[in-house]
């Protein structure tokens, strides 16, 4: 009986041998099934990456429209004013203003804070409407600040001016080149100090 499980199972080794295929065509299904293998792996991988690289994008979404939104519920998409008290200290410490002109000037730089929000939250305005009504009322501010300062003071504060301009050129245009949608949402700002 030994001698009788022997041999068969000699005949189906024999048999499995005979029936594998040809070497060719086991080296081809043997690098198919291997590519397949690194195929999901790296697909695994991808996934993995683009959901630790979008995690923290998320994140910070969920951050800036929650804190966005409180901050200036009237104010247009994505547009945050800059504080009066730190523009009118950049002034003062720039321009060497006395503590009366950093006074004034603060008053003129809160009162064009709350015309923008206004202007921005009156929905009843077309764009270009809007839009020449901020430059309106960052005109009359720029004169009022400059009624308060010095004949040098004002010719620092036009560079400055200028200067400002030319930095909110530059990043519209380095924005429309990269195809940035938003260019304009510095030049709301690029006026006001």
């Amino acid at each position: 009986m030994a001698e009788e499980n022997l041999r068969a199972s000699k005949r189906s080794v024999a048999l499995t041998v005979f029936q594998l295929p040809a070497f060719g065509e086991l080296t081809h299904e043997f690098w198919r099934h291997r590519m397949n293998i690194l195929a999901s792996r790296f697909a695994l991988l991808a996934l993995a990456v683009g959901a630790v690289t979008l995690a923290p994008s998320l994140a910070f979404a969920q951050d800036s429209t929650s804190t966005g939104a409180s901050s200036s519920p009237s104010s247009g998409a994505q547009h945050t004013a800059p504080d009066p008290q730190k523009q009118a200290a950049r002034l003062t410490k720039r321009l060497g203003l006395s503590a009366d002109q950093s006074t004034k000037i603060t008053t003129i730089l809160q009162n064009q804070q709350q015309q923008l929000a206004a202007a921005r939250g009156d929905s009843s305005l077309s764009k270009q409407d809007l839009h020449a009504k901020l430059h309106g009322i960052r005109q009359d501010t720029a004169t009022q600040i400059n009624a308060v300062l010095t004949p040098a003071q004002q010719t620092q504060y036009a560079s400055m001016k200028q200067q400002m301009k030319q930095r909110a050129q530059n990043a519209r245009n380095a924005g429309s080149s990269t195809g940035s949608s938003n260019g304009n949402s510095n030049a709301d700002s690029s006026d006001s100090h």
